[in-house]
């Protein structure tokens, strides 16, 4: 695509190899990250979530994931990396951030060269053949990278916002009802079967293709590994004829992942916004009329590591129905609950805003991306 675009007067195309400085690799491996440190600390992952208390760098360098998928990194500061990363200086012709910002919006360009078997890998020769467009002039980077870093400020606050609001309904819940396992408040304490009917999910015989077709969707643990409260659409559905022999249950049930290829993924929860089957990883449960839905969801919520703790403790957790059935829980009388839905409620509508809101600003980040490195940006 590069190679056939027309330049710009001003503009040049150059190779990350030619502009880019390779610093020695890191030998810290990604299992020394932890959830809070004085450092950021970089992984393979395209996403920075691990701090560390060294730090190996100091100053303004791109970070680079080599294994798994492509992610780009912008830093200017002390902070360390995994050895799963490459780390570059860029040549003074260059503002670091411009290059950054040219490779987020074209991140095909890294995506295509992972190759390899198994988990695979990004090489240094692929990414110095790499090519790069650029005015030459410096203001024009400039002003280029303050138009986006407005628009990516605008993206952060987005998100900041919903961190806010998800952690304001937590709030919400623990003042209203207090710590569900140290039970403050006092409230009956019942195993879950009492809160309504618990289903097993299953998986209809693929050997019989006829079970499978559009009628109603047929949920896997993914659909609840999610930060949204309710199930996300499930890639696979399940016809008329697969429905009669699948496991199905109401809307406003509560899907909660009872085993997982990792002890992380059991008790993730979701509310069913629609009728749905699902598969055998999941147990559901069907509220009685004692319980709401959006309190069972939050209680679960706030006590993952309470369920994971009934789990098998293997590296493949697993909570078995009459396990999970027997976990012993606060239930509150119906009438704080149902004072405790209606904020549920009121805050959703606003997430729903806030996503339309995010879905807006993401689509403006990724034109006004697009536009600078067509030199539409400049003044």
């Amino acid at each position: 695509m590069i190679q056939k675009t027309k330049l710009l007067e001003g503009w040049r195309i150059s190779t990350l190899g030619d502009i880019f400085d390779f610093e020695k690799k890191s030998k810290i491996k990604a299992g020394e990250g932890v959830k809070k440190g004085k450092y950021k600390f970089f992984t393979s992952s395209d996403i920075q979530s691990k701090f560390i208390d060294k730090s190996t760098f100091d100053g303004e360098y791109l970070i680079f994931s080599t294994g798994g998928g492509a992610g780009v990194h912008y830093c200017n500061e002390k902070f360390s990396t995994s050895t799963d990363c490459f780390v570059v200086k860029v040549d003074k012709r260059l503002l670091t951030k411009f290059v950054y910002y040219f490779l987020f919006a074209n991140i095909h360009l890294l995506e295509s060269g992972f190759k390899g078997a198994g988990l695979k890998h990004i090489s240094k020769d692929y990414l110095k053949k790499i090519k790069i467009v650029y005015p030459e002039n410096k203001e024009t980077q400039k002003h280029i990278v303050s138009i986006l870093e407005k628009a990516e400020s605008a993206k952060n606050m987005r998100k900041d916002a919903d961190e806010l609001t998800k952690d304001y309904l937590n709030s919400v819940f623990l003042e209203m009802f207090g710590d569900p396992l140290t039970n403050p408040k006092k409230w009956e304490v019942k195993p879950l079967k009492e809160f309504g009917e618990i289903k097993t999910g299953n998986t209809p015989p693929r050997s019989k293709p006829e079970y499978y077709g559009d009628y109603i969707d047929w949920i896997k643990s993914d659909n609840i590994n999610t930060p949204f409260t309710f199930l996300t659409k499930g890639e696979e559905m399940l016809s008329e004829e697969g429905a009669k022999v699948g496991r199905i249950v109401p809307k406003k049930s509560i899907l909660v992942t009872c085993i997982a290829g990792s002890l992380s993924c059991i008790g993730n929860v979701a509310i069913a916004g629609r009728e749905v089957a699902f598969n055998q990883q999941i147990n559901a449960i069907v509220p009685n009329n004692s319980v709401n839905e959006y309190f069972l969801y939050y209680l679960i919520l706030n006590t993952k590591k309470y369920i994971q703790n009934s789990s098998t403790q293997s590296m493949k957790g697993m909570i078995s129905k009459s396990v999970f059935e027997s976990i012993r829980y606060i239930c509150p009388p119906l009438p704080p609950q149902l004072k405790f839905s209606k904020i549920v409620e009121k805050v959703e509508k606003l997430k729903e805003y806030q996503k339309e809101s995010k879905t807006q600003i993401d689509d403006l980040f990724n034109a006004l991306m697009q536009k600078a490195f067509k030199g539409e940006l400049v003044a």
